[in-house]
């Protein structure tokens, strides 16, 4: 006894220990650390930080500052990657598709501060990581302010990652600041943000988050405070680094997800579109050809395609489906997945709703047909995966539909048009040309348009230029330029490709820093060669002369510029160019001696095709705390690009685009005097797929009711299976059947005194636990067997096509998705039973997951005994999208409900 107790305990001890070790979090970490330069103290302290929290932590890690380790090989070593201090700008092209592979394979992504310099500015000139961006919830960077403490609000406490963490935390550094806030993505979920009124900021951006996760991407969150070692010494800001890290690596749930709404996959994203508002009419026409036109989706993963059954304008509303192929292997094997998309457009706005995924294995497994992928969805959350590359489809379709809908979006909410910013970035203008490029990033979201910036003209050539719609030469001089570009530049401007809007700098012509003169140049700008300027400034009023002009709409007849150098000429540009607004230099204050007399400072030529304005006025930063100056620019900007809006003719849908389908009929009345009653029950708590088909059958009834003039009545309360039938001439079980004894009793009385019956699918479902030997005799002796799974098309053979069920049906057709049941004893072999349709077998083997291989399977029957027909049929929502089996469903009911003998 006492032998047997210490074996028990070693027992107990041993178990104890696995659990122990198999719940215990084994994973592990590479930290990949920028080498710039301000980055370095905090990358110093942060390698014993992270060892030491390793060690203490139980997972493994490797830290390093060498950025070759970003390749598949050496990253399918790790459960998560940490991106510190380090720059998507600081990794090669390869490196960076390696990253993205892992992301989206489902691994943990910890991304700190400098993870997110997101924009075009770092590198103008080298391919953008656009899937960086939208990992980061599609914001920009832009310049932050000074390092400075702040208040940093937690938002979210119940998240793993914040959990620990104070309401309010008071941290210092720089508060990167974005073009917008990442809120604005419905896929970002955000933890913390910072108090703008605790700190300077560089441009308030009002709702400011700081820490958040996108939840498109298994574990993905990223960390803007991290600038400086001192944070690393703060034990709530170290303990939040630490759980990032911990939830960036656990599993579960989220090793695949999909979307779901009323227990189906559906995908349901509202975007708002930027200012100026886009009408319904033309947005509608946006969305439509992102669906239709030269594929937005072209080389997405997936292959999406887009078929519209509904394109009604007056709605807004587009309906269809779509389509994916969802590889899950390198040897071609790969699903093929539809479903229904419902488009509702308004001004500003729209909604893309989708559901009803279906997939079709394509090389794979032993039936290639559509099934609802809710099925197969099911099986795998509960760890029973019909195939090993189960999660590979799942992951693939949740990262194909999220691309697909972010694709339309972008196509739909395309910028305007495109802006080429040349700037200097040094000298004396540099103050200048930060505060501009801040104002003209907010500008470009407001008025959705893009701008791509750069500080020299050696990529400048015909094929860049063709890309934009205007440039703005934003304190840039018009010397020192290659050949290519000023040929380039010229045949821009002279034959209209686009606009063009100078500051400042632009007219500082002549031979400066040993160039020659720009000829082509001088005269565009008027003829005019750089004389001289007031080299201490001086406030003055500036005099508009043609109000007419659309770069002058909203601006006063005068306004005061409150510091500029105000250059001077060889001549006036006025008798070759068109003058908008002149200095008057009566009003310099202080007075100065540099003057011309006539002394223009906005203009156009007229003699080029492109729109051109030139606007002196761009030397100091303070020009952009006036207004007048703002809307200034802001009309240059709009005049010069003129991006044309979609002619009104473009918005009206040809006639075949109009709402398909027959028109709805207005309901009748109940009929006065029915041919027959019918009483249809049903259930709300049983299977979904159930509780769909008997939505769309009692829809079908209702109408074939008013059409064929019967009374349909319907009920799920089936206590009233009760004495009451007996005023029914048929009774529908459409999704159940009757579980009291008293219930029963009913329906037995009821069709031994010549009631009807029609019943679908799991209605007639019995085994040995149903317990009800008279239901299985009136059903023909048949037991449930055994049955397909998922549910699947199926060939069917029409056995008896003179029966007034089925005199209307072919010999042989194709039954729509449904769950087909073997029966055992096989009801044909019941002398009263006469069978209607059977499954072919040429469909054997039947089923993906359960399988029916053989046999002879009748799927209608009655028995000639009584008044009764049984379908199988009743699965799902797609058994009444098939022609053939409304004719099924109506003559079925038709039969019963005028019979006046038997079943026979």
């Amino acid at each position: 006894m006492r032998k047997t107790s210490l074996k028990n305990l070693s027992l107990i001890i041993l178990l104890v220990l696995c659990q122990a070790g198999a719940g215990a979090q084994s994973f592990r970490v590479l930290v990949v650390a920028s080498r710039a330069h301000d980055h370095l103290k905090m990358i110093a302290a942060a390698r014993p930080f992270f060892e030491e929290m390793a060690a203490r932590e139980s997972f493994q890690l490797d830290f390093s500052d060498d950025t070759s380790r970003i390749n598949p090989v050496n990253l399918a070593r790790y459960q998560v990657f940490v991106m510190l201090q380090l720059a998507p700008f600081d990794m090669s092209y390869a490196q960076q598709d390696a990253l993205r592979q892992f992301v989206e394979e489902g691994k943990g992504f910890v991304g700190i501060h400098a993870a997110g310099l997101t924009g075009h500015q770092f590198h103008p000139n080298d391919k953008y990581w656009q899937w960086f961006e939208d990992l980061m919830g599609n914001v920009i960077y832009s310049p932050h302010p000074a390092y400075q403490h702040a208040t940093m609000v937690v938002e979210d406490r119940s998240h793993p990652v914040t959990r620990h963490l104070p309401a309010r935390l008071d941290i210092p550094d720089e508060w990167y600041e974005w073009d917008k806030s990442v809120r604005g993505n419905p896929d970002v979920h955000v933890l913390a943000s910072v108090d703008e009124s605790t700190y300077h900021q560089n441009k308030p951006m009002g709702d400011h988050p700081v820490i958040w996760t996108n939840q498109r991407f298994r574990r993905m969150i990223y960390i803007s405070p991290g600038h400086a070692p001192e944070l690393l010494q703060d034990p709530a800001y170290a303990g939040m680094l630490r759980d990032a890290i911990r939830w960036a690596a656990s599993s579960g749930p989220a090793d695949a997800s999909l979307p779901l709404s009323d227990r189906r996959v559906s995908y349901d994203h509202e975007y708002v579109l930027g200012a100026p508002v886009v009408p319904q009419t033309e947005l509608f026409l946006r969305v439509k050809r992102a669906l239709t036109g030269p594929p937005s989706t072209a080389g997405l993963s997936g292959n999406p395609r887009f078929t519209i059954s509904t394109a009604d304008p007056a709605t807004g509303t587009l309906i269809g489906k779509g389509s994916l192929d969802i590889p899950t292997n390198d040897s071609g094997h790969h699903y093929q997945l539809t479903y229904d998309f419902d488009i509702h457009i308004a001004d500003g706005r729209y909604r893309f709703r989708t559901d009803h995924y279906y997939e079709k294995p394509i090389n794979i497994g032993t039936t290639s047909e559509f099934t609802k992928i809710e099925y197969r969805w099911w099986d795998y959350r509960q760890g029973h995966p019909w195939h090993r590359d189960d999660k590979r489809l799942f992951t693939g379709l949740d990262s194909a539909m999220n691309l697909v809908l972010d694709s339309v979006y972008q196509q739909v909410n395309r910028p305007r048009f495109r802006a080429l910013v040349l700037f200097e970035n040094g000298g004396w203008h540099v103050k200048y040309s930060w505060r501009a490029r801040n104002w003209l990033a907010q500008q470009a979201v407001d008025s959705n348009f893009a701008i791509d910036y750069l500080t020299h003209t050696d990529s400048i050539n015909d094929e860049l230029l063709s890309h934009y719609q205007l440039i703005i030469q934003l304190d840039f001089v018009p010397y020192g330029w290659k050949p290519a570009a000023e040929a380039a530049f010229k045949k821009y401007i002279e034959e209209g490709r686009g606009g063009w809007v100078g500051f400042h700098h632009a007219t500082l012509l002549g031979e400066f820093d040993h160039f020659p003169m720009w000829t082509w140049f001088h005269d565009f700008m008027g003829a005019i060669r750089w004389k001289d300027y007031i080299a201490r400034f001086a406030r003055a009023t500036v005099r508009l002369e043609d109000r007419s002009h659309p770069v002058l709409q909203g601006i006063p007849d005068s306004f005061v510029v409150q510091k500029e150098e105000w250059y001077t000429y060889d001549k006036s540009p006025r008798p070759n160019v068109h003058v908008l607004g002149s200095v008057d230099e009566s009003t310099y204050y202080p007075d100065t001696t540099v003057k011309m007399g006539d002394h223009p400072v906005i203009w156009t030529n007229e003699k080029v095709k492109a729109r051109n304005i030139y606007i002196f006025m761009g030397h100091d930063p303070v020009l952009f705390d006036d207004s007048v100056y703002r809307h200034l620019f802001a009309n240059a900007i709009s005049w010069a690009a003129q991006t044309p809006a979609y002619p009104a003719s473009a918005l009206q849908p040809p006639a075949s685009d109009a709402h398909s389908g027959a028109a709805a009929t207005a309901p009748n009345a109940a009929p006065v005097h029915p041919r027959y009653r019918v009483l249809a029950f049903y259930s709300n708590t049983v299977e979904t797929d159930h509780v769909d088909f008997a939505d769309d059958a009692i829809r079908f009834y209702a109408d074939l009711a008013r059409r064929k003039n019967f009374a349909f009545d319907t009920t799920s309360n089936w206590e009233n299976c009760n004495d009451a039938l007996k005023k029914y001439q048929v009774v529908l079980w459409l999704n159940d059947f009757p579980h009291s004894e008293a219930q029963r009793t009913a329906f037995q009385n009821y069709m031994e005194k010549g009631g009807a019956w029609l019943g679908f699918h799991v209605s007639g479902y019995n085994d040995r636990t149903t317990h009800w030997p008279w239901f299985v005799h009136f059903f023909g002796d048949a037991v449930f067997y055994n049955n397909s799974w998922p549910p699947l098309p199926a060939k069917l053979i029409v056995d008896d096509n003179k029966h007034p069920a089925t005199h209307r049906l072919p010999t042989h057709y194709t039954a729509p998705i449904n769950e087909w049941y073997g029966w055992k004893p096989n009801p044909r072999s019941n002398k009263d039973v006469k069978v209607l349709i059977t499954l072919d077998p040429a469909n054997y083997p039947l089923g993906k997951k359960d399988t029916i291989r053989g046999g002879d399977i009748p799927v209608c029957w009655t028995n000639t005994r009584y008044k009764m027909l049984y379908l199988n049929m009743g699965h799902g929502d797609q058994n009444l999208q098939s022609p053939v089996e409304r004719r099924l469903f109506e003559d079925g009911l038709e039969w019963l409900g005028t019979a006046t003998g038997g079943g026979r």
